[in-house]
Protein backbone atom coordinates (compact mmCIF):
# COMPACT_ATOMS: atom_id res chain seq x y z
CA UNK A 1 0.00 0.00 0.00
CA UNK A 2 1.36 3.24 -1.09
CA UNK A 3 1.14 6.79 0.24
CA UNK A 4 -1.37 8.85 -2.19
CA UNK A 5 0.34 12.07 -3.62
CA UNK A 6 -1.81 15.09 -2.91
CA UNK A 7 -3.37 16.73 -5.82
CA UNK A 8 -1.73 19.52 -7.69
CA UNK A 9 -3.57 22.00 -5.86
CA UNK A 10 -3.07 24.06 -9.61
CA UNK A 11 -1.15 27.43 -10.31
CA UNK A 12 -2.90 29.29 -7.97
CA UNK A 13 -3.08 26.91 -5.65
CA UNK A 14 -4.91 27.34 -1.73
CA UNK A 15 -3.94 31.16 -1.39
CA UNK A 16 -7.30 32.70 -1.33
CA UNK A 17 -8.63 29.67 0.57
CA UNK A 18 -7.89 27.84 3.39
CA UNK A 19 -7.17 23.86 2.52
CA UNK A 20 -9.99 21.37 4.27
CA UNK A 21 -8.47 19.71 6.86
CA UNK A 22 -9.47 18.41 10.08
CA UNK A 23 -6.13 17.42 11.84
CA UNK A 24 -7.22 16.85 15.69
CA UNK A 25 -9.89 14.67 14.16
CA UNK A 26 -7.23 12.83 12.42
CA UNK A 27 -5.27 12.75 16.15
CA UNK A 28 -8.19 11.50 17.42
CA UNK A 29 -8.75 8.87 15.57
CA UNK A 30 -5.66 7.09 15.34
CA UNK A 31 -4.85 7.27 19.26
CA UNK A 32 -7.77 5.18 19.37
CA UNK A 33 -6.70 2.69 16.98
CA UNK A 34 -3.13 2.73 18.70
CA UNK A 35 -5.21 1.78 21.80
CA UNK A 36 -7.82 -0.52 20.44
CA UNK A 37 -6.37 -0.87 16.87
CA UNK A 38 -8.63 -4.51 16.25
CA UNK A 39 -12.50 -2.93 17.02
CA UNK A 40 -11.60 0.74 15.67
CA UNK A 41 -10.36 -0.54 11.91
CA UNK A 42 -12.97 -3.35 12.02
CA UNK A 43 -15.14 -0.16 11.44
CA UNK A 44 -13.48 2.23 9.36
CA UNK A 45 -11.20 -0.09 6.93
CA UNK A 46 -13.26 0.14 4.35
CA UNK A 47 -14.20 3.84 3.91
CA UNK A 48 -10.78 5.02 5.15
CA UNK A 49 -7.58 5.24 3.04
CA UNK A 50 -4.39 6.31 4.06
CA UNK A 51 -4.85 9.12 1.39
CA UNK A 52 -7.58 10.80 2.52
CA UNK A 53 -5.12 12.22 5.58
CA UNK A 54 -4.26 15.55 5.17
CA UNK A 55 -1.02 15.10 7.34
CA UNK A 56 1.21 12.96 5.61
CA UNK A 57 2.56 11.52 9.08
CA UNK A 58 -0.50 10.67 9.87
CA UNK A 59 -1.18 8.79 6.76
CA UNK A 60 1.91 6.99 6.91
CA UNK A 61 0.81 6.16 10.65
CA UNK A 62 -2.34 4.77 9.64
CA UNK A 63 -0.75 2.61 6.42
CA UNK A 64 1.33 1.05 8.75
CA UNK A 65 -1.38 0.20 11.75
CA UNK A 66 -3.72 -1.10 8.76
CA UNK A 67 -1.09 -2.92 7.01
CA UNK A 68 -0.30 -5.06 10.77
CA UNK A 69 -4.06 -5.37 11.07
CA UNK A 70 -4.63 -7.38 8.06
CA UNK A 71 -1.69 -9.48 8.59
CA UNK A 72 -3.15 -10.22 11.68
CA UNK A 73 -1.07 -8.46 14.24
CA UNK A 74 -1.24 -6.04 17.12
CA UNK A 75 -1.08 -2.42 16.42
CA UNK A 76 -0.50 -0.56 19.45
CA UNK A 77 2.28 2.12 20.59
CA UNK A 78 5.03 -0.78 21.42
CA UNK A 79 4.58 -2.69 18.06
CA UNK A 80 4.10 0.18 15.54
CA UNK A 81 7.46 2.34 16.51
CA UNK A 82 10.16 -0.38 15.26
CA UNK A 83 8.31 1.37 11.62
CA UNK A 84 9.41 4.84 12.23
CA UNK A 85 12.87 4.08 14.12
CA UNK A 86 14.43 5.66 11.28
CA UNK A 87 11.70 8.07 10.20
CA UNK A 88 11.98 9.38 6.61
CA UNK A 89 13.32 13.05 6.99
CA UNK A 90 10.82 14.14 3.85
CA UNK A 91 7.37 13.50 5.90
CA UNK A 92 8.32 13.80 9.30
CA UNK A 93 11.21 16.77 9.27
CA UNK A 94 12.35 17.41 12.78
CA UNK A 95 9.78 15.38 14.40
CA UNK A 96 10.29 12.81 17.39
CA UNK A 97 8.28 9.77 16.73
CA UNK A 98 7.85 8.79 19.96
CA UNK A 99 6.44 11.90 21.06
CA UNK A 100 4.69 12.37 18.29
CA UNK A 101 2.90 8.79 18.93
CA UNK A 102 2.41 9.72 22.67
CA UNK A 103 0.42 12.66 21.66
CA UNK A 104 -1.37 10.83 19.50
CA UNK A 105 -2.41 8.88 22.66
CA UNK A 106 -3.68 11.58 24.65
CA UNK A 107 -6.22 12.77 21.67
CA UNK A 108 -7.58 9.01 21.85
CA UNK A 109 -11.03 8.61 20.91
CA UNK A 110 -13.60 5.52 21.70
CA UNK A 111 -13.85 3.05 19.14
CA UNK A 112 -17.79 3.77 20.05
CA UNK A 113 -17.24 6.91 17.89
CA UNK A 114 -14.32 5.85 14.92
CA UNK A 115 -16.69 5.60 12.00
CA UNK A 116 -17.98 9.09 12.63
CA UNK A 117 -14.33 10.51 12.88
CA UNK A 118 -13.11 8.29 9.93
CA UNK A 119 -16.78 10.21 7.86
CA UNK A 120 -14.98 13.23 8.85
CA UNK A 121 -11.50 12.70 7.56
CA UNK A 122 -12.90 11.22 4.36
CA UNK A 123 -14.97 14.66 3.73
CA UNK A 124 -12.35 17.05 4.33
CA UNK A 125 -10.08 14.82 1.48
CA UNK A 126 -13.45 14.80 -0.92
CA UNK A 127 -13.33 18.61 -0.63
CA UNK A 128 -9.70 18.72 -1.01
CA UNK A 129 -9.90 16.73 -3.96
CA UNK A 130 -13.08 19.03 -5.24
CA UNK A 131 -10.82 22.16 -4.91
CA UNK A 132 -7.73 21.28 -6.42
CA UNK A 133 -9.66 20.06 -9.65
CA UNK A 134 -11.98 23.01 -9.85
CA UNK A 135 -8.82 24.78 -9.45
CA UNK A 136 -6.96 22.42 -12.36
CA UNK A 137 -10.25 23.77 -14.18
CA UNK A 138 -9.93 27.16 -14.08
CA UNK A 139 -6.49 26.90 -14.98
CA UNK A 140 -7.19 24.89 -18.10
CA UNK A 141 -9.76 27.59 -18.92
CA UNK A 142 -6.92 30.31 -18.57
CA UNK A 143 -4.73 28.94 -21.31
CA UNK A 144 -7.19 28.18 -24.12
CA UNK A 145 -4.72 27.68 -26.59
CA UNK A 146 -3.99 23.87 -24.93
CA UNK A 147 -7.03 22.42 -24.88
CA UNK A 148 -10.51 22.61 -26.10
CA UNK A 149 -13.76 23.92 -23.63
CA UNK A 150 -15.73 19.96 -24.55
CA UNK A 151 -12.15 18.61 -23.76
CA UNK A 152 -12.07 20.32 -20.72
CA UNK A 153 -15.38 19.66 -19.72
CA UNK A 154 -15.00 15.89 -20.31
CA UNK A 155 -12.10 15.32 -18.36
CA UNK A 156 -13.49 17.26 -15.51
CA UNK A 157 -16.86 15.45 -15.27
CA UNK A 158 -14.62 11.98 -15.58
CA UNK A 159 -12.26 13.05 -12.45
CA UNK A 160 -15.53 14.02 -10.67
CA UNK A 161 -16.75 10.22 -11.81
CA UNK A 162 -13.40 8.74 -10.03
CA UNK A 163 -14.08 11.18 -6.78
CA UNK A 164 -17.65 10.14 -6.78
CA UNK A 165 -17.10 6.91 -6.63
CA UNK A 166 -15.45 7.18 -3.58
CA UNK A 167 -17.37 8.75 -1.58
CA UNK A 168 -20.42 6.45 -0.67
CA UNK A 169 -19.72 4.10 2.67
CA UNK A 170 -19.37 0.69 1.83
CA UNK A 171 -22.21 -1.25 0.99
CA UNK A 172 -23.67 -3.40 4.22
CA UNK A 173 -23.92 -7.28 3.84
CA UNK A 174 -26.97 -8.61 3.38
CA UNK A 175 -28.50 -12.27 4.57
CA UNK A 176 -29.56 -14.88 2.89
CA UNK A 177 -32.94 -14.59 3.88
CA UNK A 178 -33.59 -10.66 3.18
CA UNK A 179 -32.21 -11.32 -0.59
CA UNK A 180 -34.48 -14.24 -0.90
CA UNK A 181 -37.40 -12.22 0.32
CA UNK A 182 -36.31 -9.78 -1.79
CA UNK A 183 -36.88 -11.74 -5.33
CA UNK A 184 -40.17 -13.54 -4.07
CA UNK A 185 -41.67 -9.55 -3.67
CA UNK A 186 -40.10 -8.50 -7.09
CA UNK A 187 -41.68 -12.19 -8.57
CA UNK A 188 -45.06 -11.39 -7.55
CA UNK A 189 -44.71 -7.84 -8.52
CA UNK A 190 -43.95 -8.92 -12.30
CA UNK A 191 -47.31 -11.12 -11.60
CA UNK A 192 -49.50 -7.74 -10.76
CA UNK A 193 -47.88 -5.76 -13.37
CA UNK A 194 -49.19 -8.91 -15.41
CA UNK A 195 -45.49 -9.66 -17.08
CA UNK A 196 -43.99 -13.22 -17.15
CA UNK A 197 -40.58 -11.27 -17.16
CA UNK A 198 -38.32 -10.13 -14.22
CA UNK A 199 -37.54 -7.31 -16.32
CA UNK A 200 -38.86 -4.90 -19.83
CA UNK A 201 -39.34 -7.07 -23.12
CA UNK A 202 -37.03 -7.07 -25.34
CA UNK A 203 -39.40 -6.02 -27.88
CA UNK A 204 -38.97 -9.80 -29.28
CA UNK A 205 -40.23 -12.69 -27.59
CA UNK A 206 -37.79 -15.83 -28.39
CA UNK A 207 -35.50 -12.98 -26.50
CA UNK A 208 -37.50 -12.84 -23.86
CA UNK A 209 -38.18 -16.27 -23.31
CA UNK A 210 -33.93 -16.96 -23.36
CA UNK A 211 -33.37 -13.95 -20.77
CA UNK A 212 -36.27 -13.79 -19.05
CA UNK A 213 -36.62 -9.77 -20.08
CA UNK A 214 -33.91 -6.67 -20.02
CA UNK A 215 -33.05 -6.10 -15.94
CA UNK A 216 -32.16 -3.16 -14.64
CA UNK A 217 -28.77 -3.00 -13.68
CA UNK A 218 -27.33 -5.55 -16.03
CA UNK A 219 -25.64 -5.17 -19.16
CA UNK A 220 -26.30 -6.56 -22.28
CA UNK A 221 -23.59 -7.17 -25.22
CA UNK A 222 -24.90 -7.79 -28.59
CA UNK A 223 -22.13 -8.70 -31.24
CA UNK A 224 -22.21 -8.93 -35.17
CA UNK A 225 -19.99 -8.81 -37.69
CA UNK A 226 -20.24 -5.70 -40.50
CA UNK A 227 -23.36 -6.24 -42.16
CA UNK A 228 -24.89 -8.26 -40.12
CA UNK A 229 -27.27 -5.89 -38.83
CA UNK A 230 -26.40 -5.27 -35.69
CA UNK A 231 -27.98 -1.81 -36.07
CA UNK A 232 -31.12 -2.84 -37.57
CA UNK A 233 -31.47 -5.12 -34.23
CA UNK A 234 -30.53 -2.68 -31.62
CA UNK A 235 -33.09 0.52 -33.38
CA UNK A 236 -35.69 -2.62 -33.29
CA UNK A 237 -35.22 -2.98 -29.27
CA UNK A 238 -34.90 0.36 -29.40
CA UNK A 239 -38.37 1.04 -30.85
CA UNK A 240 -39.94 -1.45 -29.29
CA UNK A 241 -39.02 -0.57 -25.95
CA UNK A 242 -40.18 2.78 -26.68
CA UNK A 243 -43.48 1.40 -28.06
CA UNK A 244 -44.26 0.29 -24.89
CA UNK A 245 -44.41 3.53 -23.31
CA UNK A 246 -40.50 2.85 -21.68
CA UNK A 247 -38.23 5.75 -22.08
CA UNK A 248 -35.31 4.79 -24.20
CA UNK A 249 -31.60 6.56 -25.27
CA UNK A 250 -30.33 5.31 -28.43
CA UNK A 251 -26.70 6.53 -29.52
CA UNK A 252 -24.75 6.17 -32.59
CA UNK A 253 -21.61 6.95 -33.03
CA UNK A 254 -22.03 6.15 -36.70
CA UNK A 255 -25.06 7.51 -38.08
CA UNK A 256 -26.97 11.19 -38.17
CA UNK A 257 -30.30 11.15 -36.60
CA UNK A 258 -31.92 11.33 -40.05
CA UNK A 259 -30.40 8.29 -40.91
CA UNK A 260 -31.75 6.27 -37.79
CA UNK A 261 -35.23 7.70 -38.40
CA UNK A 262 -35.00 6.50 -41.94
CA UNK A 263 -34.33 3.23 -41.05
CA UNK A 264 -37.15 3.30 -38.44
CA UNK A 265 -39.64 4.88 -40.73
CA UNK A 266 -38.59 2.39 -43.54
CA UNK A 267 -39.27 -0.92 -41.48
CA UNK A 268 -42.72 0.80 -40.31
CA UNK A 269 -43.80 1.69 -44.24
CA UNK A 270 -42.38 -1.46 -45.73
CA UNK A 271 -40.22 0.27 -48.10
CA UNK A 272 -36.96 -0.34 -48.85
CA UNK A 273 -34.26 2.19 -46.94
CA UNK A 274 -33.50 3.70 -50.32
CA UNK A 275 -36.75 5.16 -50.82
CA UNK A 276 -36.81 6.67 -47.86
CA UNK A 277 -33.66 8.61 -48.53
CA UNK A 278 -34.49 9.40 -52.05
CA UNK A 279 -38.51 9.20 -52.71
CA UNK A 280 -38.16 7.12 -55.45
CA UNK A 281 -39.47 3.70 -55.90
CA UNK A 282 -36.62 0.63 -55.59
CA UNK A 283 -38.99 -1.91 -55.89
CA UNK A 284 -39.51 -1.90 -59.45
CA UNK A 285 -36.65 -3.73 -61.48
CA UNK A 286 -34.13 -1.58 -62.90
CA UNK A 287 -35.47 -2.78 -66.63
CA UNK A 288 -38.72 -1.54 -65.75
CA UNK A 289 -37.71 1.89 -64.69
CA UNK A 290 -37.80 4.24 -67.88
CA UNK A 291 -34.82 6.82 -66.79
CA UNK A 292 -34.62 7.72 -62.87
CA UNK A 293 -36.64 5.57 -60.39
CA UNK A 294 -40.18 6.16 -60.45
CA UNK A 295 -41.01 8.72 -57.38
CA UNK A 296 -43.12 7.18 -54.09
CA UNK A 297 -47.24 6.34 -54.91
CA UNK A 298 -49.41 8.06 -52.63
CA UNK A 299 -49.86 5.13 -50.33
CA UNK A 300 -46.23 5.13 -50.12
CA UNK A 301 -45.95 8.17 -48.97
CA UNK A 302 -48.92 8.29 -46.83
CA UNK A 303 -47.34 4.97 -44.66
CA UNK A 304 -44.01 7.59 -44.62
CA UNK A 305 -46.57 10.32 -43.13
CA UNK A 306 -48.29 7.87 -40.49
CA UNK A 307 -44.71 6.36 -39.50
CA UNK A 308 -43.90 10.00 -38.48
CA UNK A 309 -47.02 10.37 -36.91
CA UNK A 310 -47.12 8.04 -35.05
CA UNK A 311 -43.26 8.37 -33.77
CA UNK A 312 -44.46 11.68 -32.21
CA UNK A 313 -45.53 9.39 -29.46
CA UNK A 314 -42.43 7.54 -28.77
CA UNK A 315 -40.59 8.15 -25.69
CA UNK A 316 -37.48 7.74 -27.85
CA UNK A 317 -34.61 9.62 -27.79
CA UNK A 318 -31.35 10.19 -30.32
CA UNK A 319 -27.71 11.21 -29.57
CA UNK A 320 -25.25 11.24 -32.34
CA UNK A 321 -22.23 12.94 -30.57
CA UNK A 322 -19.28 10.99 -32.28
CA UNK A 323 -17.07 9.70 -29.70
CA UNK A 324 -18.74 9.80 -26.56
CA UNK A 325 -17.19 9.13 -23.24
CA UNK A 326 -18.89 7.22 -20.77
CA UNK A 327 -18.48 10.41 -18.78
CA UNK A 328 -20.84 12.24 -21.21
CA UNK A 329 -23.24 9.61 -21.69
CA UNK A 330 -23.73 9.67 -17.98
CA UNK A 331 -24.63 13.08 -17.84
CA UNK A 332 -27.26 13.07 -20.61
CA UNK A 333 -28.47 9.65 -19.18
CA UNK A 334 -28.64 11.20 -15.19
CA UNK A 335 -30.50 13.84 -16.01
CA UNK A 336 -32.88 11.82 -18.33
CA UNK A 337 -33.56 9.56 -15.15
CA UNK A 338 -33.95 12.54 -12.65
CA UNK A 339 -36.61 13.96 -15.09
CA UNK A 340 -40.26 13.30 -14.55
CA UNK A 341 -40.67 11.00 -17.54
CA UNK A 342 -37.17 9.14 -16.21
CA UNK A 343 -35.36 6.66 -18.22
CA UNK A 344 -35.67 2.85 -18.70
CA UNK A 345 -33.48 1.44 -20.88
CA UNK A 346 -29.91 2.82 -22.70
CA UNK A 347 -28.96 1.12 -26.74
CA UNK A 348 -25.33 1.81 -27.88
CA UNK A 349 -24.13 1.64 -31.42
CA UNK A 350 -21.47 0.26 -31.31
CA UNK A 351 -18.91 0.63 -28.06
CA UNK A 352 -16.01 0.41 -30.31
CA UNK A 353 -16.30 4.14 -31.59
CA UNK A 354 -16.74 5.21 -27.54
CA UNK A 355 -13.82 6.87 -26.27
CA UNK A 356 -11.71 6.57 -23.10
CA UNK A 357 -11.53 9.30 -20.17
CA UNK A 358 -8.00 11.32 -21.02
CA UNK A 359 -6.77 9.38 -18.40
CA UNK A 360 -6.24 6.01 -20.97
CA UNK A 361 -6.88 8.04 -24.10
CA UNK A 362 -3.76 7.23 -26.37
CA UNK A 363 -2.59 3.93 -23.99
CA UNK A 364 -3.07 0.68 -25.42
CA UNK A 365 -6.52 -0.08 -27.57
CA UNK A 366 -7.28 -2.67 -25.07
CA UNK A 367 -6.97 -0.68 -21.82
CA UNK A 368 -9.46 1.80 -23.21
CA UNK A 369 -11.65 -0.41 -23.75
CA UNK A 370 -11.31 -2.17 -20.75
CA UNK A 371 -11.88 1.38 -18.81
CA UNK A 372 -15.37 1.91 -20.86
CA UNK A 373 -16.74 -1.42 -20.23
CA UNK A 374 -16.20 -1.01 -16.63
CA UNK A 375 -17.59 1.98 -16.12
CA UNK A 376 -21.16 0.64 -18.78
CA UNK A 377 -21.13 -1.59 -15.87
CA UNK A 378 -20.87 0.95 -13.20
CA UNK A 379 -23.26 3.15 -15.39
CA UNK A 380 -26.41 0.33 -15.74
CA UNK A 381 -25.92 -0.49 -12.00
CA UNK A 382 -26.06 3.25 -11.12
CA UNK A 383 -29.23 4.14 -12.73
CA UNK A 384 -30.61 0.72 -12.53
CA UNK A 385 -31.15 0.49 -16.27
CA UNK A 386 -30.36 -2.28 -18.67
CA UNK A 387 -27.81 -1.07 -20.89
CA UNK A 388 -27.71 -2.48 -24.58
CA UNK A 389 -24.26 -2.38 -25.84
CA UNK A 390 -23.65 -3.14 -29.40
CA UNK A 391 -19.99 -4.70 -30.31
CA UNK A 392 -18.21 -5.12 -33.43
CA UNK A 393 -16.39 -8.76 -33.66
CA UNK A 394 -13.22 -9.18 -35.39
CA UNK A 395 -12.48 -11.04 -38.44
CA UNK A 396 -11.40 -14.68 -37.16
CA UNK A 397 -15.18 -16.02 -37.60
CA UNK A 398 -14.93 -15.37 -41.44
CA UNK A 399 -11.37 -17.46 -41.53
CA UNK A 400 -13.37 -20.23 -40.07
CA UNK A 401 -14.98 -22.98 -42.43
CA UNK A 402 -18.68 -22.53 -39.92
CA UNK A 403 -18.93 -19.16 -39.87
CA UNK A 404 -20.80 -18.82 -36.48
CA UNK A 405 -19.33 -16.18 -34.20
CA UNK A 406 -17.99 -16.91 -30.90
CA UNK A 407 -17.92 -14.87 -27.20
CA UNK A 408 -14.09 -14.65 -28.19
CA UNK A 409 -14.44 -12.86 -31.46
CA UNK A 410 -15.40 -9.71 -29.74
CA UNK A 411 -12.59 -6.87 -30.54
CA UNK A 412 -10.69 -4.89 -28.64
CA UNK A 413 -11.19 -6.46 -25.26
CA UNK A 414 -11.90 -9.06 -22.66
CA UNK A 415 -13.56 -6.70 -20.70
CA UNK A 416 -17.05 -7.08 -22.39
CA UNK A 417 -16.93 -10.66 -21.53
CA UNK A 418 -16.34 -10.44 -18.20
CA UNK A 419 -18.77 -7.43 -17.54
CA UNK A 420 -21.59 -8.49 -19.55
CA UNK A 421 -24.74 -10.05 -18.10
CA UNK A 422 -25.45 -11.61 -21.26
CA UNK A 423 -24.05 -11.91 -24.61
CA UNK A 424 -25.61 -12.53 -27.73
CA UNK A 425 -24.09 -13.46 -31.36
CA UNK A 426 -25.66 -12.37 -34.81
CA UNK A 427 -25.50 -14.91 -37.53
CA UNK A 428 -27.10 -14.87 -40.94
CA UNK A 429 -25.94 -17.67 -42.94
CA UNK A 430 -27.51 -16.40 -46.23
CA UNK A 431 -25.34 -13.63 -46.32
CA UNK A 432 -22.25 -15.85 -46.44
CA UNK A 433 -23.56 -18.12 -48.53
CA UNK A 434 -25.01 -14.83 -51.44
CA UNK A 435 -21.13 -13.78 -51.05
CA UNK A 436 -20.35 -17.49 -52.11
CA UNK A 437 -22.51 -17.81 -54.74
CA UNK A 438 -21.75 -13.68 -55.86
CA UNK A 439 -18.06 -14.62 -56.15
CA UNK A 440 -18.50 -17.74 -58.60
CA UNK A 441 -19.83 -20.25 -56.35
CA UNK A 442 -18.34 -23.89 -55.51
CA UNK A 443 -15.44 -24.81 -57.44
CA UNK A 444 -15.18 -28.02 -58.73
CA UNK A 445 -12.44 -30.19 -56.28
CA UNK A 446 -9.63 -32.28 -57.47
CA UNK A 447 -10.54 -35.97 -57.97
CA UNK A 448 -14.40 -34.85 -57.15
CA UNK A 449 -16.57 -36.76 -59.95
CA UNK A 450 -19.10 -34.49 -61.94
CA UNK A 451 -21.89 -36.48 -60.40
CA UNK A 452 -20.24 -35.41 -56.69
CA UNK A 453 -20.02 -31.96 -57.97
CA UNK A 454 -23.08 -31.89 -59.25
CA UNK A 455 -24.76 -32.94 -56.00
CA UNK A 456 -23.09 -30.57 -54.02
CA UNK A 457 -24.28 -27.70 -56.07
CA UNK A 458 -27.70 -28.86 -55.33
CA UNK A 459 -27.36 -29.25 -51.77
CA UNK A 460 -25.54 -25.44 -52.12
CA UNK A 461 -28.62 -24.43 -53.30
CA UNK A 462 -30.90 -25.89 -51.45
CA UNK A 463 -28.79 -24.22 -47.91
CA UNK A 464 -29.19 -20.69 -49.93
CA UNK A 465 -32.98 -21.08 -50.70
CA UNK A 466 -33.78 -22.35 -46.96
CA UNK A 467 -31.67 -19.51 -45.35
CA UNK A 468 -33.18 -16.21 -46.90
CA UNK A 469 -34.99 -14.34 -45.24
CA UNK A 470 -33.96 -15.86 -41.88
CA UNK A 471 -31.08 -15.03 -38.94
CA UNK A 472 -30.14 -16.27 -35.47
CA UNK A 473 -29.48 -14.42 -32.57
CA UNK A 474 -27.16 -17.21 -30.04
CA UNK A 475 -27.05 -16.07 -26.52
CA UNK A 476 -23.42 -17.74 -25.55
CA UNK A 477 -23.49 -16.40 -22.11
CA UNK A 478 -26.20 -15.85 -19.80
CA UNK A 479 -25.69 -14.93 -16.05
CA UNK A 480 -29.09 -16.03 -14.74
CA UNK A 481 -30.56 -18.23 -17.13
CA UNK A 482 -29.93 -20.88 -20.22
CA UNK A 483 -27.57 -20.40 -23.46
CA UNK A 484 -29.16 -20.63 -26.61
CA UNK A 485 -30.70 -19.99 -29.78
CA UNK A 486 -33.44 -17.85 -31.29
CA UNK A 487 -34.50 -17.78 -34.68
CA UNK A 488 -35.49 -14.65 -36.18
CA UNK A 489 -36.21 -13.17 -39.87
CA UNK A 490 -34.44 -10.49 -41.48
CA UNK A 491 -35.67 -8.50 -44.65
CA UNK A 492 -32.78 -7.41 -46.44
CA UNK A 493 -35.06 -4.32 -48.07
CA UNK A 494 -35.89 -3.17 -45.07
CA UNK A 495 -32.81 -4.23 -42.96
CA UNK A 496 -35.09 -4.98 -40.10
CA UNK A 497 -34.94 -7.99 -37.58
CA UNK A 498 -38.68 -9.61 -36.38
CA UNK A 499 -39.62 -13.19 -34.22
CA UNK A 500 -39.57 -16.18 -36.52
CA UNK A 501 -43.22 -16.60 -35.17
CA UNK A 502 -43.96 -12.92 -36.28
CA UNK A 503 -46.20 -12.05 -39.69
CA UNK A 504 -43.63 -10.29 -42.04
CA UNK A 505 -46.56 -7.92 -42.96
CA UNK A 506 -47.42 -7.23 -38.86
CA UNK A 507 -45.83 -3.50 -37.50
CA UNK A 508 -42.47 -3.42 -37.55
CA UNK A 509 -42.65 -1.17 -34.25
CA UNK A 510 -46.15 0.45 -32.42
CA UNK A 511 -49.38 0.06 -32.50
CA UNK A 512 -50.28 -3.79 -33.18
CA UNK A 513 -47.32 -5.18 -31.45
CA UNK A 514 -48.08 -7.43 -28.39
CA UNK A 515 -45.26 -7.53 -25.66
CA UNK A 516 -45.03 -9.88 -22.99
Amino acid sequence: MSIHKPVDPGLFGGALRSVPQNIPCEHSLLGGILVNSKQSLELVEEILRPEHFADPVNAQIYEKALLMYNEGRMADPLTIIRHFEHPDELIWGKLNPREYIAKLMTAMVSPRLALDYAREIRDAAMRRELMALCQQTSDLCSSPEDQKAEDIVEGHESALLHIAMGMSDSQPNVTFHEALCNALISAREAVERGSALAGLSWGYRSLDRLTNGLVGGNMYVIGARPAMGKTSIGLGIALRVASAGLRCLFWSGEMTAEQVGARGGAAKASLNLRSVFSGRRWDVPEEAATGQQPELEGWQWNALQGACDEAQKLPLEIDTRGGLTVAQLRSRARRMKRSKRGLNAIVLDYVQLMRGSPRVRGRMRYEEMTEISNELKILAKELDVPVIVLAQLNRESEKRENKRPAMSDLRDTGALEQDADVIALIHREHYYLQKEASSGGLVKRDKETHDAFNVRCQEFQERLDAARGKGDVFVVKNRHGPEGRCRMLFDNETTWFRDAGEDNRSPAWGAGLEFV
